[in-house]
């Protein structure tokens, strides 16, 4: 059976301020992945909602499926830095996760760009929340605040941290998908398919869409879902969104490696047996 991996996975925001176990959670998201015929799952903390010591704990139920990124808010550097060290180095995650809108700052501020030199020097990815919608369609509601960063600002990164390899998450949304297509012929930034494949789909066609993948190169676009354990609706799911992929106009190679080769490459996991 072809693996799937899923780079973008979130428990509960509020899972440990209620108190959850995250051995529960652990089991809940292996019970997910298991009914979405999902092999591998990128479980993303959004800090400070959840700590990188509760996505340790929630990883070690099964470290072969679940594999855990951090998430550190950027602003003072010092502190970012420190934790971040400590959630790769110590705790053995894999990645960080960045949240400019809920975790209120600008990727034009010298603390972001710190931070993403220090991923760099660690050699892990970063995964960048980017995505433009009309907010009042989206099924949950997060704490509003106005866009503070430009589709420019995103544009820099990639000049800003040359060495570090930038996920954008969700494909820059339908308001900008074809502008994050330009920003993702930088080498070092690829782009997570999450949602946006369901909405940007509708608005093109499935055709139009192969045919933006096949323009970029495959190799740039990596499968997510962005569920949220327990909040998710099945017609925006990851069943759906796997289902669209492969329903999609492209060669069996494309769709491996939207599906889990370039998350192997990029994350650097091996496949499971």
């Amino acid at each position: 059976m072809s693996q799937i991996i899923d780079v973008h996975v979130h428990p509960p925001l509020d899972a440990e301020d209620k108190g959850v176990n995250p051995r529960i959670v652990g089991e809940k998201l292996l019970e997910w992945a298991n009914g979405n015929g999902i092999s591998r799952v990128v479980v993303l903390p959004i800090a400070p909602y959840i700590s990188n010591d509760y996505i340790y704990k929630i990883v070690e139920v099964d470290p072969k499926t679940l594999i855990g990124f951090a998430s550190t808010v950027p602003n003072p550097y010092d502190k970012a830095v420190k934790e971040l060290k400590r959630a790769i180095l110590d705790l053995g995650l894999k990645g960080l996760k960045l949240h400019p809108n809920l975790q209120g700052f600008c990727l034009r501020n010298p603390h972001v760009w710190k931070v993403l030199h220090v991923a760099g020097e660690l050699s892990i990815p970063v995964v960048i929340h980017a995505l433009w919608i009309d907010e009042s369609t989206l099924y949950f509601k997060s704490p509003y605040i106005p866009w503070i960063n430009t589709l420019e600002d995103y544009a820099l990164l990639p000049y800003v941290a040359p060495e570090v390899k930038l996920i954008y998450a969700h494909m820059g949304g339908l308001l900008y998908f074809k502008e994050f297509l330009g920003i993702a012929t930088h080498k070092n930034v690829y782009l997570d398919v999450s949602y946006s494949i369901i909405t940007i789909s509708r608005e093109i066609g499935m055709e139009r869409l192969a045919e933006y993948i096949k323009l970029l190169g495959a190799e740039k676009f990596l499968f997510g879902s962005d569920t949220i354990l327990g909040c998710t609706p099945e017609e925006l799911g990851a069943k759906m969104q796997i289902n669209l992929i492969k329903r999609l106009p492209l060669n069996e190679e494309e769709r491996e490696r939207i599906l889990h080769k370039n998350a192997e490459n990029i994350i650097k996991i091996s496949q499971k047996g």
